[in-house]
């Protein structure tokens, strides 16, 4: 669990916006309100504790927008910019952070997983 929370604590400020145009209009696959299900790749001693942060983390995309709000509270909205987009994946980064987060989604754009790093996910459903 301490690795998962590590995770979202390194995100978060990959979250957190320093104002700026974008170009791009945003993704209508990430388009919504996402709640987390489940966390995939922990220890079993972890799979609890890592499902109950999951299940209280939402991942809401307006536009080029993305605000992530977990456990620990939410983050104001980044600007995003899309690296990648095919029909089952969605590679972004935001101003603030040249990280990559990966998305992977199903065929009906229903369910994704973000791609917390080699071994970790959180698997999220849309709300709306």
């Amino acid at each position: 669990m301490r690795k998962l929370v590590l995770a979202a604590t390194l995100v978060a400020p990959l979250l957190a916006l320093a104002p700026a145009g974008c170009k791009h209009p945003g993704s209508q696959k990430l388009e919504g309100r996402w709640k987390g299900q489940k966390a995939e790749g922990v220890p079993e001693t972890a799979q609890m504790s890592a499902d109950a942060f999951a299940t209280n983390t939402e991942i809401i995309a307006q536009g080029n927008q993305i605000a992530i709000q977990t456990p620990a509270g939410r983050n104001p909205a980044a600007t995003y910019t899309i690296d990648k987009e095919d029909a089952t994946t969605l590679v972004i980064h935001t101003d603030r952070d040249g990280s990559a987060e990966t998305f992977t989604f199903n065929e009906k754009a229903d369910t994704m997983v973000w791609k917390i790093d080699a071994q970790r996910s959180i698997t999220f459903k849309k709300v709306q």
